[in-house]
This record gives C-alpha cells, sequence and structure tokens, in this order.
C-alpha cells in the first residue's frame, strides 16, 4: 500500500477526520485523485467521493485573492489604492494608511478576528455588521506586523462588490468558475446538495445541531449568510488543485501577477506572506515546510490545505473534516504534523517515480 494512502487511512483510524479528499497534480498530469471514509459518521452508507464537497474555511481567501488580483489586471483596481477610496467609511483612526496590499498581505493593523455572534448580530443583517467591522480599530501601526486578519478578507471581499455592483457569489462566478469551467465549488449550497458535504461540527456556535452545507466560519455567516471574503466556499479536492494549478501554468494570471502574489510582501517573527498566500517558512506551525523554498500556498480552519511547490511543478489539495473532532484545535500542531508527513510522504513517492 503507498505510504500516503497508508497514512490517510491512519488518520480515519485515530480519529483525526471522518472524511477526507486528496488530488495530487505533478508536472501538470494526475498523480492521485482518491477519496475516504464518510461524510456523517451517523450514516456510514454515505462515503465520501472525489466530488464530495467540504467546507474550504480560510481557502476562500485563496479564490478571493486571486479574484481580486484578475479585478487589478483589468485595471478596475490598483492592489496600492487606499481602502477608503473604495470603503469611505472605512475611515480614521490611522485606517487611511491602510491600501489594498496590506489587506491581501495581513499587514493593515487590523486585529485577527472577533466573534460577531457573540454580539447579537446574527438576524441583524449585512449592514449592521459592516458598520462594527469598518469601525474595527487597529491593533499596531499598519505595515509594521503581519498578524492574520479574517476580518481584512472580510473588508476585501467587501470592496470588490463595490468595485464591480456584483456580489461577491457574483464576482467569483465571473471571474474564476465560468472562465475555468469550475462546478465543483460554490458559496451557500442548496440543500439538495447536502447528501454529498461532509459534516463540520455544529450548525452555528452552541446550537448542537450537525449540518452539512451550513458554513463553520460564524462571521461569515453573520455578514451574509455564508458569502464571505474570509470563509464560506464550499468546494472539491479537484477544483482546489486545479486553482492551485493556475499558479504553474498561469491559466488565470500573468506571470507578473503570479510572480508578485508568491514573493514577499510582508514579515513579522517569521510569518511570511504573500498576497493572499502564506510563504515557506521552516516554522512547525507552517505545515508546507516539508516543500521547497519557493513553496506557497493556505490552509482552513476545519482540515482544508492547498499547497504549491514550483521547484518541483507539484499541487498537493487535500481536504478534510478534521474540525470535527475539535480536541485537535486545542493542539493544532497534531494536524500541522500529519500534513507535514503526509507532504514528505508524497515528494517521497514523485521523487521514486521520477
Amino acid at each position: 500500500m503507498s505510504k500516503i494512502i497508508e497514512q490517510i487511512e491512519s488518520g480515519l483510524d485515530n480519529n483525526v477526520f471522518t472524511a477526507a479528499t486528496i488530488h495530487v497534480i505533478h508536472e501538470g498530469e494526475v498523480f492521485l485523485s482518491d477519496a475516504f471514509g464518510v461524510l456523517d459518521p451517523r450514516d456510514p452508507e454515505r462515503t465520501t467521493s472525489i466530488e464530495s464537497l467540504f467546507d474550504l474555511a480560510s481557502l476562500t481567501k485563496v479564490f478571493v485573492a486571486t479574484s481580486f488580483m484578475r479585478l487589478v489586471e483589468e485595471g478596475a483596481i490598483n492592489i496600492d489604492d487606499k481602502v477608503e477610496t473604495i470603503i469611505p467609511e472605512f475611515k480614521g483612526r490611522g485606517k487611511d494608511k491602510i491600501t489594498f496590499r496590506h489587506l491581501l498581505s495581513h499587514s493593515s493593523g487590523l486585529p485577527a478576528s472577533f466573534n460577531l455572534y457573540e454580539h447579537g448580530e446574527w438576524n441583524q443583517g449585512k449592514d449592521a455588521v459592516l458598520k462594527k467591522l469598518f469601525n474595527t480599530d487597529l491593533v499596531y501601526a499598519t505595515g509594521t506586523q503581519v498578524v492574520y486578519s479574517c476580518l481584512g478578507f472580510m473588508i476585501l471581499g467587501t470592496a470588490m462588490e463595490r468595485i464591480t455592483g456584483q456580489g461577491l457569489d457574483a464576482v467569483l462566478n465571473t471571474m474564476l468558475f465560468r472562465p475555468m469551467g469550475w462546478s465543483g465549488i460554490l458559496y451557500r449550497p442548496d440543500s439538495n446538495m447536502r447528501d454529498n458535504i461532509a459534516i463540520t461540527t455544529f450548525e452555528r456556535p452552541n446550537r448542537g445541531v450537525l449540518l452539512p452545507g451550513i458554513v463553520h466560519d460564524g462571521n461569515a455567516i453573520a455578514l451574509d449568510g455564508g458569502i464571505s471574503g474570509n470563509a464560506g466556499l464550499f468546494g472539491t479536492a479537484r477544483t482546489v488543485g486545479e486553482l492551485g494549478q493556475t499558479f504553474l501554468d498561469h491559466s488565470l494570471l500573468s506571470p507578473r501577477t503570479i510572480h508578485l502574489m508568491t514573493s514577499l510582501q510582508a514579515e513579522y517573527e517569521g510569518r511570511r506572506r504573500g498576497l493572499g498566500l502564506q510563504l515557506h517558512s521552516d516554522d512547525k506551525g507552517n505545515s508546507g515546510r516539508a516543500f521547497s523554498a519557493e513553496s506557497f500556498g493556505h490552509t482552513g480552519f476545519t482540515g482544508t490545505s492547498l499547497w504549491i511547490d514550483p521547484a518541483e511543478n507539484l499541487v498537493v489539495s487535500f481536504l478534510t473534516n478534521s474540525v470535527h473532532f475539535y480536541q485537535l484545535k486545542t493542539d493544532p500542531d497534531k494536524f500541522n504534523t500529519f500534513r507535514y508527513l503526509l507532504y514528505k510522504n508524497i515528494l517521497h513517492e514523485i521523487n521514486d517515480e521520477s
């Protein structure tokens, strides 16, 4: 048995996740595409397939950033424009210095997050959530640190809506999904799709209802029922992998834009960021450290990841619902180590075949 398959099956056996899909592209060809486990442990008949959808969590940010950079290429916006030029309400207390480059590189000064769903705003509507977002105080001087901020990407998504005059879901359809022919990715899946979606955890915090197709991220729900720049997309490992491949074959963005996204834009205490992408580092929290220094990618809280290594001409899309077992989130290094070893096994098998 392949060490890759063996390790993923050990993840099932050891309650790391209940469902997983993997899609590996090497030198432009599919090297491995497979599915494991069950989508709902209460129903063992609902086995996972390569077409199963997973809550992508923060992998949504890669799709949003890619769409934003397509708008940049079209001349609709510049990454060094001030955010307040598009969102005038986002102003005051140092925010006048924040550009879209800062949002994309997580160096804006915004805090990591806050829980809108703990402030009674579930049912107050999008405008109330945006007002709170725009009034958020900075926690450090713009450009002086790197603090991974979901709030920054919620604001980025809102800016994209204002630039285009469309909802964020329509923007991504126009910029990415339709041009690439991707059907295995969307916001807010219909209820008739739920039998093919991996369960994460609860419908909403403190409500013990296991519902597939309801985004796990509470702020994404609070903003617009699950349509947000920080999270909300559901997708297949194949579609995520194909997005990764576009960074190698330049089928969506120009080489210049890809170089900009994948080059160092901000760094602080070992945290290295491009535009919408995490860059390689040796920090043990970086699950992509198994790959070369040229590599880049992103992860999602639910247990999803995409990593691209130009030196190996390699794309690895690995989707799980590890958030189903909350104890893993009290020890995030456990899952990072699992992915690190998985990536090592992938590299080993690829090199064995070459």
